[in-house]
């Protein structure tokens, strides 16, 4: 990192030292980092920062999500709105192996407040299964498209059981 990149990040983090008194100490370590030009640290910076999403693992979710608006939708015209039971819910995805994917349904979801139907009443849902669920969203993608939006009991079945 040439100086003149260095100088200005020295800058932002004096301002962000100065906004944010309780984590200035963090702010301080970084910007001495960047001032003494201790390049092993300078990851440091950034790593709070994920990774992402490209565009199409971006569409991929939202393909997901609008398959279990699908299934929540069908299920509850289905049965008169009863209760959704916990084994058609969307289960999100593992927070240790497919963080980035589960970030993006928390922003589309809680951020902006899209798919609120998929948080079945909660008011923070974690959107963590526990397990990695990427595979079996992929497989259930495949028999759902064969359908309408909206599903038969049978067809929601076919689609859980891929």
């Amino acid at each position: 990192m040439d100086k003149l990149k260095r100088y200005e990040l020295i800058n932002q983090l004096l301002i962000l030292e100065k906004l944010y008194p309780d984590e200035a100490d963090y702010h301080a370590k970084n910007r001495k980092a960047l001032e003494y030009g201790f390049e092993l640290q300078y990851s440091w910076l950034t790593e709070n920062l994920s990774e992402g999403l490209t565009t199409e693992e971006c569409k991929e979710v939202l393909d997901i999500l609008d398959m279990y608006r699908s299934i929540t939708f069908s299920w509850l015209n289905n049965n008169s709105g009863a209760e959704i039971p916990n084994s058609i819910k969307f289960k999100g995805f593992d927070g240790n192996n497919e963080s980035a994917l589960r970030n993006y349904v928390q922003y589309f979801v809680l951020d902006l407040e899209r798919f609120e139907e998929l948080k079945y009443g909660q008011s923070f849902p974690q959107f963590n299964s526990h397990t990695r669920m990427l595979e079996q969203y992929r497989r259930q993608l495949k028999v759902w498209r064969n359908f309408d939006f909206d599903l038969t009991t049978e067809q929601i079945a076919l689609i859980l059981e891929a």
